[in-house]
């Protein structure tokens, strides 16, 4: 299947136990406790299309300089090109 990836720089020292993920067919959450007060959920809301959330999957990296980078890949439901990340309707 076709997948979307979404990329978010975290702050050094961001372990895995640090991230919690909530997926539904077409919802996501992420939060983020190393992140700063009020940032902390870098993705929540309304996906643009339906996902298989149980074949999405995450993993922290190093980034640049002692950042480091969460990836997350959405497993689309659909072939199809994605507008947005989240919509508002």
């Amino acid at each position: 299947g076709e997948e979307v990836t979404v990329r978010v720089t975290l702050p050094a020292g961001t372990k895995s136990r640090d991230v919690r993920l909530d997926l539904k067919e077409q919802w996501a959450r992420l939060s983020v406790g190393t992140l700063p007060e009020g940032k902390r959920e870098p993705l929540c809301g309304k996906l643009f299309q339906p996902i298989n959330a149980a074949d999405c999957e995450w993993h922290i990296e190093d980034g640049p300089g002692s950042l480091r980078t969460l990836t997350l890949s959405l497993e689309k439901k659909r072939k199809m090109r994605w507008v947005l990340l989240t919509r508002n309707d």
